[in-house]
Order: C-alpha cells, then structure tokens, then sequence
C-alpha cells in the first residue's frame, strides 16, 4: 500500500445545505508533539471523524474503555462526544479523566515501559451533514465506533484514491462530495458487517447462489439443506455465522424483491406475483410482504403507481 502524508480542505460554499459534505481529509504523521483532543470540548470542530492508523500507535477512550489502534484500526467518533483520541508514551502516567462519566483509568489501560518515541501515521476524514446520522448510529451498535480493517478494504482504497486526488491538485465537483461519502459510509458500513479478510465457508457460499438462482423454485430452508446434504440446523448455523442473516431471512429478501419488481412492472394479480416467487399463496405472501415492507403488496403497488 503506497501514499503520500499530506491534508486537504474541501470549499463547500455550495454544499453546505446538503445531507453530506466533506469538510476536510488526508494523511497525517504524528510525533513527539502533544497531541491530544477530547471531544466534548472542541467548541470550534463538530461534525464526524474518521480516523484509521496507517502506522505506530495512537489510543480512543470512550465510556471508560480505552482501545489501543495499531496498524489496521481506527474510531469513527461523532463530535460533540464523550470519547478522547491522543498519543503518549505512556497511557497511564499521562491519563486525564475527561468529563462525563469516565472519571479514573480504564480497566484495560496499558503501560509502556520502553523508550521508544511514540508517533501515530493516521488517515482520516472529517465530514457533516444530517444524512451520516443512521449510519454512525449503526456503526455505534456494531463496533462501538471501534473498528478492524484491512488495508486492502473498499473504504481504505476509496479514501487513499481521494487523498491523491486532491493533495495533487485535483478538485470534486458541486455535490461529488456528498456522492463519495454515502458511497464510502455504504462501503464501511458493509465491510464491518462482513469484512472481506473473513474467508466464507463454501458451504454458504453455495447455498447463498442456489437461492439468488433458484429462490422462486425452493420449497424452503429443509429442502436446501437436503440438497446440500446436510441438516437444517446446522445449515442456519453456518449460514448466518457467515453472511450476517439466516438463511431463511436471506431467501425472503430474494423473493420480496423480485415481488416488489413484479408490482412495479406488471398487471399481475397477486396470486400470480405469490407462485411466480415462492410464495404458497397469495394470503401468505401478503402477510410476508407487509412484514417486510411495511406496506400491502396493493397499497406498495398505488404508491409507486
């Protein structure tokens, strides 16, 4: 993985009404300087911080819990927060309680007794808009706003490509950076919930391209394992260790989508919609469809009419 260190502005004269906008971004290299930022008192920064160690050592507290970043990790913080991210050669020597409720040294604080200078290469971005706000919700449920991703992730290439555009001249047009940043937090979003460093066990990776193929055909999740040859249990189990969601839940979304299409693209009545995706019956596929949606297939199909 190659880079150059270097920051960059972003001029958002023309964005700042959008739902996402980049503020600022790059890659920085931090030592032997104090560096050291709680976030629940920075009256001049709010918005949202990416931060991802390239190289060395840098630490986030939050809630009385402090991460160690190494290569490979990062934080993803919403300021105003009640977290801290710095660099220090020594954690506990140097700690300071922030406000709130973290007030003494975390459980897990670590010492360092060498001498070693401590120094933090980090990439990051800092954006804002009301559109991040789901997102860093989701994330805060997933990880904690602590995160492992692997250099060679989607999120990481799209940020190093954005650096070197635009730390070597380069520019984003009215709204790009609104376009770029769903497309990113899409991408993180995705790469937490199933990271590519995870090797998939063939065993779901098969079952998952019988259902995309044969989703409209399949009585259920006891003929799939049949044919795969192995017992339903143990197909859910694997399965959803795997791909995030149960095999059943995965097979469902295939047949609501694919009905959603039929709605939209054919006068079809909703017995015919039902079979043409596996449904046993057009009662049946109403019950499910409304789960899923929130709508009727009927009132689905007016409102988009």
């Amino acid at each position: 993985m190659s880079y150059r260190l270097g920051c960059f502005g972003v001029l958002n004269l023309e964005d700042m009404d959008s739902p996402l906008y980049l503020c600022d971004g790059g890659i920085e290299l931090r030592q032997q300087e104090k560096y050291d930022f709680y976030n629940d008192r920075r009256p001049d920064f709010s918005g949202y911080l990416f931060q991802y160690t390239l190289r060395g050592t840098g630490y986030f507290q939050k809630v009385g819990k402090l991460f160690t970043l190494t290569p490979g990790m990062g934080f993803f913080a919403s300021i105003p927060e009640n977290s801290r991210y710095f660099l220090t050669d020594n954690v506990y020597g140097n700690y300071t309680a922030p406000s709130g409720d973290c007030t003494s040294p975390p459980e897990n604080c670590i010492t360092h007794s060498d001498n070693a200078p401590a120094f933090w290469e980090l990439l990051y971005l800092h954006f804002d808009g009301p559109a991040v706000r789901p997102f860093a919700d989701r994330l805060n449920s997933l990880c904690n706003g602590v995160f492992s991703l692997s250099p060679d992730s989607t999120p990481i290439r799209m940020l190093l490509l954005l650096q070197e555009r635009l730390t070597t001249g380069g520019h984003l047009e009215k709204y790009e950076s609104g376009e770029l940043l769903y497309r990113f937090l899409c991408a993180l979003l995705r790469e937490i919930e199933n990271p590519t460093g995870n090797t998939r066990n063939p065993l779901s990776e098969k079952a998952a391209s019988l259902m995309r193929q044969e989703y409209a055909l399949l009585s259920g999740i006891e003929e799939l394992s049949g044919r795969l040859g192995i017992s339903a249990a143990h197909l859910t189990r694997q399965f959803s260790a795997d791909m995030g969601i149960s095999p059943l839940r995965y097979l469902t979304k295939l047949r609501i989508q694919s009905a959603m299409n039929d709605l939209l693209n054919s006068d079809s009545d909703l017995e015919s919609i039902a079979m043409r995706n596996g449904f046993s019956g057009s009662n049946y596929f109403c019950k499910v469809f409304r789960k899923n949606v929130g709508l009727s297939p009927t009132q689905y199909r007016k409102s988009k009419g």
